[in-house]
């Protein structure tokens, strides 16, 4: 059996620069380690910030859609409100005292050069009725229309969870029939499973011809009824050429 080597000055130098080394890529391994897990958790929070600015993108989206509804909504009930004036006055023309003097302002509009005033014109075809629906416009049609045509897309179903078996607009008394059934896997994801409507999804393709028009987005329940999701007054404006 040999004999140890004997434990000189110089081999014990060699042992601890050994050590050292053994220490500092001890070292090295651990800086590597926190550095790759701060990696990790920076490309984590970089896309939970991502995720965080597309859902307040969206939630902003949808405000504005809201705002540009209420905005409808009021110029609608100003409308309203002209059509009432316009009636009351015609009720006020077809009275007897209006006629006592119409001689009067037929003469008073000869000697000011006033044109008479256009009487209204009659009423529009009523719009079928509506229904409560849980739904959302991807393509809002609260807008200004510039094109020859538009495309609304988005997903709806009753209130009561029956299917909806077709989809169309009324765009002031001419109708275009959409698609329906199209997939949202978000919206089921979200709202949880529709048994009447799986795929609540659907477009709808219509003219836009130039001026002021009703629109109302109308499903059929069941194949029975037609129901109207949503009304709304829309102005047409092509672009100039």
């Amino acid at each position: 059996m040999n004999p140890p080597d004997p434990i000189t000055p110089e081999r014990v130098a060699a042992l601890e620069a050994e050590l050292a080394a053994v220490k500092k890529r001890d070292a090295e391994f651990r800086v590597s380690m926190v550095q790759e897990f701060l990696d990790r958790g920076e490309r984590n929070t970089y896309l939970h910030t991502l995720h965080e600015e597309r859902t307040a993108l969206r939630r902003r989206e949808q405000e504005s859609f809201a705002d540009l509804e209420l905005l409808v909504r009021k110029l609608e009930a100003a409308n309203d409100r002209a059509a009432a004036a316009a009636a009351e006055l015609a009720r006020v023309r077809s009275s007897f005292s209006w006629r006592l003097t119409a001689p009067i302002r037929a003469l008073r509009g000869l000697l000011g050069g006033r044109p008479q005033p256009a009487a209204p014109s009659g009423p529009e075809r009523a719009p079928v009725e509506g229904a409560r629906f849980t739904y959302y416009l991807h393509t809002s049609p609260f807008r200004v229309y510039r094109d020859a045509s538009f495309t609304l897309r988005g997903w709806a179903w009753p209130a009561d969870g029956r299917p909806i078996t077709a989809v169309r607009v009324d765009l002031g008394g001419r109708t275009f029939i959409g698609r329906c059934g199209l997939p949202e896997p978000e919206v089921i994801a979200r709202h949880g499973e529709q048994p009447g409507n799986p795929r609540p999804g659907f477009e709808v393709t219509f003219e836009t011809p130039p001026g002021q028009h009703p629109l109302s987005l109308e499903a059929q329940i069941d194949g029975g009824a037609w129901r109207s999701i949503v009304r709304t007054t829309v102005w047409c404006e092509p672009r100039n050429p």
